[in-house]
């Protein structure tokens, strides 16, 4: 059993490998290279960052590496068999190697979202968080500080969510040029 589990993770990681590497983007993503914002009528984008740590190493850089990310749609108007589910690459040029951070910029269909998982390359990480996508609006969703540690011999994390819009928005707006002319509204994740 454990070998089958093995094999489905290896190409499960080859597959995202393969994607990330040949530059195929997802059309959940805001690229950072795009100079135009093309949104319909019913779609918004939300923006929100990760940082990682090593509560007993906090000196460490490249803690996790997120290589995508699970999305399921929380609409209570449909029922739970028609629920989408999203798994979102995430590109290299989405770190920040200096500052250790991850950014996230995802254009989606108006609703709720649960961010269910940060997909690493060995492991993922549960987060179970909500959030909003409102209709031609830009949302801010905040900074997920991740800090690993180890209980009772096994490694574990907690999420702590903060409000970094003022340094978050600089960031985004540097990176992604489509942004810069744009207001971004703070709507944290709960």
């Amino acid at each position: 059993m454990k070998s089958r589990r093995k094999q489905f993770q290896l190409w499960a990681l080859i597959l995202i490998l393969s994607l990330s590497t040949l530059g195929c983007a997802s059309p959940y993503l805001l690229m950072k290279r795009k100079t135009t914002l093309e949104l319909q009528p019913k779609e918004g984008i939300v923006l929100f960052s990760c940082k990682f740590n090593n509560k007993d190493k906090p000196d460490q850089k490249d803690v996790f590496r997120v290589a995508s990310l699970t999305l399921q749609e929380v609409n209570q108007y449909k029922a739970y068999g028609n629920k989408k589910w999203f798994f979102v690459p995430s590109p290299n040029e989405n770190y920040i190697k200096q500052d250790d951070l991850f950014l996230f910029s995802l254009k989606l269909h108006r609703g709720t979202y649960k961010l269910v998982s940060l997909n690493g390359m060995q492991s993922l990480l549960g987060v179970n968080r909500l959030f909003d996508v409102a209709p031609g609006r830009i949302s801010y969703a905040g900074r997920m500080e991740i800090g690993f540690f180890v209980f009772e011999g096994r490694q574990t994390h907690e999420i702590k969510i903060e409000d970094r819009i003022d340094e978050d928005q600089v960031r985004f707006k540097n990176g992604y040029p489509v942004l810069q002319n744009r207001t971004i509204i703070k709507d944290i994740v709960y």
